[in-house]
Order: C-alpha cells, then sequence, then structure tokens
C-alpha cells in the first residue's frame, strides 16, 4: 500500500470512530432518556443511522458522483455533521451542569429540547455567518518598493473550496467583491478547489472575469493535489490564472512573486516539492519579494534570513468552527492572522469557503486587500 493510500485510510478510520463516538454519545444522552418505543423508536433509529452514514458515504464512497440528488445529500449531511459538533458540546455543557448545579432541572427530555434548540440556532448562525464575505484591509510596508508600486493592492482569496457544497454562485459573488476592490494583482493561496473537483467548469467563466492590473496567480492547496493536480493545472490555465508551482515571477520587473507547492497535498501525491532554496535562484534580493504559501509552515526567522518580505497563506480556515481555533493555535505558530519581525511579514487568511459544513462560527470568510507603502504605515 502507497503512503498516500495508507493515509487516506487512517484518516478514514479516525473521521469514523470519531464520528461514531460524537453520534453514540449524543443518542444516549439527548435520544435514549425520550423512552420511546415502537414504530416511532425504530423511525427515530433509522433517521440517525442515515444521518451518521451520509457524510463519510458521501465524500468517501461517491466523492465524485456530480447528480443533484448526491449535491443536495452531501449538503444536508454537511449541514449536520456541523450540528454533531454543537450538539455535542452543549450536552457536555448541560452534563457539567447537572453534575454540578441542576442535577433535577437538567434531565430527560427537557435537556433534549434545551440542547437542540440551542443547537440548531448556533448552526443556523453559523450558516448565516459564512454567506456574509468580509473585506480585510491591511497596510503593509515593503522594503524597497519603488515609487511606481507604492500603493500597489493585493486581493488574496484562500481556501474557496470549490466542489459539491460551494458552487459557482459563491464563486461569482467572490469575484464580484474581488473585482470591486480594483486590485493591482490577485493572489489564490491554494484550496480553490476542493478534493471531488467538480463543477470545475462553472467555475471558468467567473475566474476569468477576475481583474488584476499585473494578473491573476495562484498556489497549491493540499485538495488541488487530492482532486487531481493534472486536471487542476488545465483548468486554471483555461481559466487565466497562472499557477505557480515551485517558481517565481517578475511583477513589473519590479516585485519578485513566489509560489510553492502546499508540502501536506505534495507530500500525500509523492511529489516533494524542492528546498525553498532551489526556488529562490536567481532572486534579486534588492528587490521587495511575496511568497505564496498555502500551509503556513515556515517561521518569521526562517523568511527573514532567506530575505522574503511577505508571505501570504492559508489553510487554517481559523478553525472555521469555534471552539477548533484554539486547535489550530496549537499546530502552527502562525494560526490566522498578521504576524511581523521587523521588515518581515506573515499573513495567514481565514478563507473565503468553507470546507464540510458550509458554516463558520467564530471565523468569518474574507477577502484580504493589502496595500503595499515603502514607508512606515
Amino acid at each position: 500500500m502507497k503512503d498516500s493510500s495508507k493515509g487516506l485510510f487512517l484518516f478514514i478510520v479516525i473521521f469514523m470512530s470519531v464520528y461514531g463516538l460524537a453520534h453514540l454519545y449524543i443518542w444516549l444522552r439527548l435520544l435514549k432518556p425520550l423512552e420511546l418505543q415502537g414504530v416511532v423508536l425504530r423511525l427515530l433509529q433509522l433517521a440517525f443511522v442515515v444521518l451518521f452514514l451520509s457524510f463519510p458515504l458521501i465524500h468517501f464512497l461517491f466523492r465524485h458522483e456530480n447528480g443533484g440528488l448526491i449535491t443536495a445529500i452531501n449538503w444536508f449531511s454537511s449541514v449536520w455533521m456541523g450540528m454533531v459538533v454543537y450538539l455535542v458540546l452543549v450536552t457536555l455543557a448541560s452534563d457539567l451542569l447537572r453534575l454540578f448545579l441542576f442535577r433535577s432541572v437538567m434531565d430527560g427530555p427537557r435537556v433534549t429540547l434545551f440542547v437542540t434548540g440551542l443547537a440548531v440556532v448556533i448552526t443556523v448562525y453559523g450558516l448565516v455567518e459564512a454567506s456574509h464575505i468580509r473585506v480585510t484591509q491591511l497596510r503593509l510596508r515593503m522594503p524597497n518598493l519603488p515609487s511606481e508600486l507604492e500603493g500597489m493592492r493585493i486581493a488574496q482569496i484562500s481556501d474557496v473550496h470549490m466542489g459539491l457544497v460551494v458552487r459557482g454562485a459563491r464563486l461569482e459573488k467572490i469575484v464580484n467583491k474581488v473585482n470591486a476592490l480594483q486590485p493591482d494583482l490577485v493572489v489564490i493561496t491554494g484550496d480553490l478547489v476542493d478534493a471531488e473537483a467538480l463543477h470545475m467548469e462553472d467555475a471558468i467563466p467567473p475566474l476569468r472575469r477576475l481583474r488584476g492590473r499585473y494578473g491573476v496567480y495562484a498556489v497549491t492547496g493540499n485538495h488541488e493535489f487530492f482532486a487531481g493536480i493534472e486536471k487542476v493545472e488545465s483548468f486554471l490555465k483555461d481559466a487565466g490564472v497562472t499557477l505557480l508551482r515551485n517558481r517565481w515571477v517578475s511583477v513589473n520587473h519590479a516585485l519578485q512573486l513566489i509560489g510553492i507547492d502546499d508540502p501536506v497535498g505534495a507530500r500525500v501525491s509523492g511529489q516533494k516539492p524542492p528546498p525553498i532554496g532551489e526556488v529562490l535562484r536567481g532572486i534579486d534580493s534588492s528587490k521587495p519579494t511575496i511568497l505564496l504559501l498555502h500551509t503556513p509552515v515556515t517561521t518569521l526567522e526562517r523568511l527573514r534570513s532567506l530575505g522574503i518580505h511577505l508571505q501570504l497563506s492559508g489553510h487554517t480556515h481559523r478553525g472555521q468552527l469555534w471552539p477548533f481555533h484554539y486547535l489550530v493555535k496549537m499546530i502552527y505558530e502562525t494560526p490566522d492572522g498578521l504576524f511581523t519581525n521587523g521588515d518581515t511579514t506573515i499573513y495567514v487568511s481565514r478563507g473565503t469557503g468553507t470546507w464540510g459544513p458550509p458554516m463558520r462560527v467564530g471565523a468569518p470568510p474574507e477577502i484580504t486587500l493589502i496595500t503595499l507603502t515603502g514607508t512606515t504605515p
């Protein structure tokens, strides 16, 4: 078995174990206390099993199907997965209250009603929050920025995850928002497509409308490799997007833009990116330099030693659903937002789309508009 297959198998085993335990906990704490019997109980059991299996079946067995029914089931199962998170969290909170404070009040059907109601409210909030894309505006100092690029505007989008859930209409909305900002340069920092790589033909017309005076550039995320990198390369070429795979380009003969393959996705596909030092060959250290790298695995100190002034990344989604941003902070030194050390800066986007549940709680989607200046902002 290849390393990539082993990794996928291990992920599926862990996911199904955790997801199964979550459903078992919900059943024992919320549904069993209702003491239902007969046909009603059997129907509820059947519905619960269907809800449990719907997301893994769609994503692991029918991920490349493209029918309307599959799309609808995927959307509902994805929403259910997000709701499961809050059913578990609110039930845990109610169990703690029951243990220490309100033993007689937090019991039986009242717990089920309270927990389910609150989880539904949070789920609806998450759906609404995910639909409202914010524009985060930053003004960053770029050393050695020539006068002709003073005030240069860079629009960054990341982690759109075009696929079964995020469709062409969402991308149209993103493109319209980006174009309204009138950027000089547009960069896509990975995971433009989801692992299914479905509906890519729907994405070509809106992507062709993306406007940047100096072009539209992208780098790979892990999902570009999961989807099939050759297919994604062809799609981006048709859409008029320049994919930077372990190479750099000169923008207006004054700014150097570097793109490196995502190390996570490349490792899974067996296409390990070259050392960053090799990619930087020919770079002029006297010119401002920007690195596009999907997963924020580099440190400010490392970038500074390489002479890179700004890194733009994504991948983390800021956890997407509270409280997972705490987990993200444990994994990454630069989990989301702005990090600066002298003349070196990293910005990690919260992402513009969603993965899994089409929800965001405490991590609103964003388009980042960066204005470069040669002076102290």
